[in-house]
């Protein structure tokens, strides 16, 4: 390698990173997504002809297409994972209940944001003990989220009732927002799901000045991390005839993983996961647009896991449905990182897909499987 002609590798593709910003940075857990489904309405309202919401609070930006024209779902979970306040002691420490999957190693001295009934958020530290004179069998071990409390900076249980905290209030991990040394790579927190979220709503705002045959709905989902619920309530609402779900997926291109799924390689089809298997008339088709397109793809097949397919896939008589994951290294955990090229690939894909899309399109999938 010649050093003195070495470079960082240029930003790809035109990226709204201050949309990215606004979609990981707003504090949304399942089951408290008012906020974040505000950010998303923002951003799809002046590309979407109507917006409306189904009774768990998923978003549906829905743009027009001809009458009696193929319906397409885009959905992208809204929600992150987090806590809820459990229980306060006389000291004014907060136990901690789960809401989502978390592995408490990442969880020490992590700041978090904790949200009152009045919307107003205060800022506090999950506690850790120092390391001086602790045993080797403590210090290597993993501590139960059951032993974890948060440490809001107050005297007593009253204080805390004075601001406001009761039990039940939300607790979401505190993050900035980052583009690091090679401008490809974005940390952030709550990439799950946001970047799906970010997807389905950029879908539809690139289709603004479009007509299109088929009817698209760009859709925010609800409680996705706490079993798949606003999928299936938004998809009953709108009844599709193809759903396109965006999720995150483990990234194992770092040490000590077997490099099967990469962050920067483009699109990345899901042939299946633990909630259901994808359509096979759908992959081969997006398989078949990315080679026409010139957009780099890879196959992944997840044995544990699911997104909100599991659930699309079974409303009415049945839905026509594939997902599309954005590899993210460190899910589940204060920050993550993922590339901007699977970002823009899946986005131009996805895109030229709602173009293309037809009453023919359509019966060719569904005679797929006939």
């Amino acid at each position: 390698m010649d050093k003195n002609n070495f470079k960082l590798e240029e930003a790809y593709g035109d990226v709204n990173l201050s949309m990215l910003a606004d979609f990981t940075l707003t504090n949304g857990i399942s089951g408290h997504e008012r906020e974040i489904a505000e950010v998303y309405r923002n951003w799809t309202e002046d590309a979407a002809d109507d917006i409306s919401y189904d009774n768990l609070g998923s978003i549906i930006a829905h743009k027009e297409g001809v009458a009696n024209g193929p319906k397409i779902m885009f959905a992208g979970h809204i929600d992150e994972i987090g806590f809820l306040v459990k229980s306060i002691d006389a000291n004014g420490f907060i136990r901690l209940h789960p809401v989502g999957g978390w592995w408490p190693h990442v969880l020490l001295s992590q700041p978090v944001t904790v949200t009152t009934r009045k919307g107003a958020a205060y800022v506090g530290v999950i506690g850790s003990k120092a390391p001086h004179g602790m045993p080797v069998a403590v210090r290597n071990k993993v501590m139960e989220l059951k032993d974890l409390y948060v440490d809001m900076g107050v005297n007593s249980k009253e204080e805390l009732e004075y601001l406001g905290v009761q039990v039940g209030d939300a607790i979401t991990p505190k993050a900035d927002f980052h583009v690091l040394a090679n401008p490809n790579y974005l940390m952030s927190k709550a990439w799950d799901n946001r970047i799906g979220a970010a997807i389905s709503a950029e879908v539809i705002r690139q289709l603004k000045e479009e007509k299109t045959d088929a009817h698209i709905y760009s859709v925010g989902t609800v409680q996705e991390e706490v079993g798949l619920r606003g999928a299936k309530t938004a998809a009953q609402k709108i009844n599709p005839d193809i759903a396109v779900t965006i999720d995150t997926t483990i990234a194992q291109d770092t040490p000590g993983e077997d490099n099967r799924i990469k962050l920067g390689v483009g699109v990345t089809l899901e042939v299946m996961d633990a909630s259901y298997i994808g359509h096979k008339g759908l992959l081969y088709y997006l398989q078949d647009l990315s080679d026409e397109l010139g957009i780099d793809y890879q196959f992944e097949l997840l044995a544990a896991g699911g997104t909100d397919s599991g659930e699309i896939h079974k409303v009415h008589d049945g839905v026509i449905t594939l997902s599309i994951s954005i590899p993210t290294r460190y899910i589940h955990s204060h920050y993550g990182i993922i590339h901007r090229k699977d970002y823009v690939d899946t986005v131009k894909l996805l895109t030229e897909f709602s173009k293309r899309v037809d009453a023919s399109v359509l019966e060719d999938l569904q005679n797929y499987k006939r």
